[in-house]
């Protein structure tokens, strides 16, 4: 079974990637066009590792909630599951909050390209927080479950960074004759991030967290300020313009 999940998860890299090289190499696509699809390749990753750290919220973390953490929350214990419904609210709230600060900025408003990166550093800080509450409560000891709430707080906000302006970027970038296909090619970024973890899970070794999460973490907000330093070339590289 295990073969078998690596098999499909190294498949589950590859198809998106091998289409974007079909969309690029494409004689229907332009010569202009296939510069946008090759600066949108780095925010492509950047999706695909935070769906990384995501998935891991729903894989190793939910034994982590249930085995690490004092689910008491004002003298009522919290059950494991449970814990799933806070990025709901959050998402919620702070994607109300980012949507408002927006539309106030209007043409002043970040790049999507440094919307992207900058939210993409957020959730490498979000693995990295985990990191640290394994190093605050060493052994038996119980984490506070108000820091659980902190560490869904870091990758909400971070979710409405990169999340909805993907596909803005997406549709800017993509060449006129696959605005489908390229849609479809970023949704399957977050199919790359799932079978990322899926493999990264087979070097998850009990005793091991501190440097596996540390290690998730750092390539994340690497990758994430990579995207950022050079947002400005990726989004002229797109076509995109402030006035847009």
């Amino acid at each position: 079974m295990s073969s078998f999940a690596n098999v499909v998860s190294t498949i589950s890299i590859f198809i998106p990637l091998a289409y974007l090289v079909f969309i690029y190499s494409s004689k229907k696509t332009e010569k202009h066009e296939k510069k946008k699809v090759l600066c949108l390749l780095p925010p492509f990753i950047c999706n695909a590792v935070t769906l990384l750290i995501w998935t891991q919220t729903i894989s190793i973390l939910a034994i982590f909630y249930e085995e690490k953490v004092n689910r008491v929350i004002f003298g009522v214990e919290i059950p494991a599951a449970s814990f799933q419904t806070i990025p709901a609210i959050f998402a919620v709230c702070f994607g109300s909050l980012l949507t408002m600060l927006w539309t106030k900025l209007g043409k002043k408003q970040p790049f999507g390209t440094t919307k992207m990166g900058f939210g993409t550093i957020l959730w490498g800080l979000g693995a990295m927080i985990i990191a640290l509450l394994y190093i605050i409560y060493p052994g038996d000891a119980k984490v506070n479950a108000w820091w659980i709430v902190l560490f869904y707080a870091v990758l909400m906000v971070a979710e409405g960074f990169t999340c909805p302006i993907g596909y803005s970027i997406t549709a800017v970038a993509a060449p006129k004759a696959f605005v489908t296909q390229m849609m479809t090619v970023w949704s399957m970024s977050q199919s790359v991030g799932a079978a990322l973890n899926m493999i990264l899970v087979n070097f998850y070794k009990e005793g091991s967290e501190v440097p596996f999460f540390i290690g998730i973490g750092a390539v994340v907000a690497i990758l994430g300020a990579v995207v950022f330093a050079f947002s400005k070339k990726l989004a002229e590289g797109m076509g995109m313009e402030r006035e847009a």
